[in-house]
């Protein structure tokens, strides 16, 4: 965390209070951060409590005053840091860790395409493959109903779990069933392939057929 208290001139020195969770889960260490310029130069001092840092600031500009709203603000900050590092230790992950995994989810999200886009894509790629008419015409009818399902759903967001629920909604048969899914486990590897997703939803997943068991 990193806060900085905005001041009436460029000139003026500013506090930013870095949090650092300490051993005690309860607690949050701070460290102030003075930035100032000297000889034209930025520069910046740590210190341990903010009474120091702001003696320090009013050595650099004696009408250096704290801004109480961005205090507040701080402090906010401060305890949903700890709060959030409080959570995240507890199934053995940092921030860093969250932070790490939530922006890769997102880089994902941005390359990624809606279920109906795919479809259109994957049908217009078999046609250039100048794959035979039945083979289009099924694709075509099967994944029709995928993409009404799905829609704009991003691909990277549909989960194994979905996709079975929606099969088994189907009133269809069992073989039927599993057809749908080996179509649809094509279009997904489409989708790997141009990076629209990291993986394949339905890779290896199919209805065991059973007497009386969908």
């Amino acid at each position: 965390m990193h806060r900085t208290i905005s001041r009436r001139t460029q000139t003026s020195p500013t506090i930013g209070g870095n949090g650092i969770a300490g051993s005690d889960t309860n607690q949050l260490n701070l460290q102030f951060v003075v930035k100032y310029r000297e000889a034209a130069k930025h520069k910046q001092k740590v210190f341990e409590t903010e009474d120091e840092a702001i003696q320090f600031a009013r050595t650099q500009n004696p009408n250096f005053r704290p801004d109480p709203i961005q205090e507040t603000e701080a402090q906010a900050s401060a305890c949903l840091l700890l709060e959030c590092t409080n959570k995240l230790r507890a199934h053995g992950k940092t921030v860093a860790d969250a932070t790490d995994f939530f922006v890769q989810h997102l880089m994902s999200n941005e390359k990624s395409c809606t279920a109906r886009e795919l479809v259109d894509e994957f049908l217009t790629a078999k046609q250039k493959e100048a794959a035979s008419q039945f083979d289009l015409d099924d694709l075509r009818s099967r994944l029709a109903t995928f993409s009404k399902r799905f829609n704009n759903h991003l691909v990277e967001t549909i989960t194994s779990a979905q996709i079975d629920d929606w099969l088994r909604s189907l009133n269809v048969s069992v073989v039927t069933r599993d057809h749908y899914r080996r179509l649809i486990m094509r279009a997904f590897n489409f989708a790997v392939q141009r990076g629209y997703t990291n993986s394949n939803p339905v890779f290896g997943r199919f209805v065991v057929s059973r007497a009386g068991n969908c």
